[in-house]
Formats: structure tokens, C-alpha cells, sequence
């Protein structure tokens, strides 16, 4: 089953733009460019990392769909799916991790029940 994205609110950071810091998301945001730092993404959230963007930093979010590069550990309450183009050096929690053929992960997936988001502090 193809999970459907819902876009009615979103955070579009462009490609050519860099981020450093602690990146707070409500809803969805879609990743053209850099984030250097932790990206803590709301319970309900949809991180969407394009071909084209980097993610150097952990990520908490509810979804997350990779397609670019991403090098941290990620916790995510429902599911992260890597694509045939995306890469990942960095631990996963979930308990729903997909990973498309053509995609790089190194590192180590704990597959629980429910993932907790840790409130941003």
C-alpha cells in the first residue's frame, strides 16, 4: 500500500538554503536544501527530504520519507521509508522502516511497537 501524503500546511526549505540549528516543525515539511542540526518534528508531522537535500543531524518526527542524504540517528512514531535514491548512516527507531532497492542505510534499525517523541526541550 502507498501511504498517501497530505500537504495542507508546509515548510519549504529550498534548495541552495542552509539551516544550522535546532529546526522545530509543526506539520509537513518538505527539505530541498541543508539542515546541519536536530530536526524535531511535531507528533502528526511528514518529513519529506528530497533527492536534493542533506539532513546532517538527528531527526524526530512522526513520518519520515527519504530520498536525499541523511547522517544522524532517526526516531520516528510511525514510519520511515528510505527510497532507491536515498542514503542514511545512522540508527533508526520505528516500528515501520521500508527500504526500497537502491537505497543506502548503514547502521542499526530497533524496531519497536511505538516509537516515542521526546518533547522538545
Amino acid at each position: 500500500m502507498i501511504p498517501t501524503i497530505v500537504e495542507t500546511e508546509i515548510t519549504l526549505i529550498s534548495e541552495n538554503s542552509r539551516i544550522e540549528g535546532r529546526v522545530l516543525v509543526e506539520r509537513t515539511v518538505r527539505i530541498h536544501g541543508t539542515v546541519i542540526g536536530e530536526l524535531d518534528a511535531a507528533q502528526g508531522s511528514q518529513v519529506i527530504l528530497a533527492e536534493t537535500g542533506v539532513i546532517e543531524g538527528n531527526v524526530r518526527a512522526d513520518q519520515l520519507w527519504i530520498d536525499g542524504f541523511v547522517r544522524g540517528d532517526i526516531s520516528a512514531t510511525t514510519r520511515v521509508v528510505i527510497s532507491s535514491t536515498g542514503r542514511l548512516i545512522g540508527n533508526v527507531v520505528t516500528p515501520s522502516l521500508q527500504v526500497d532497492f537502491g537505497a543506502f542505510f548503514e547502521g542499526q534499525c530497533k524496531a519497536i511497537k511505538e516509537a516515542p517523541l521526546p518533547s522538545p526541550a
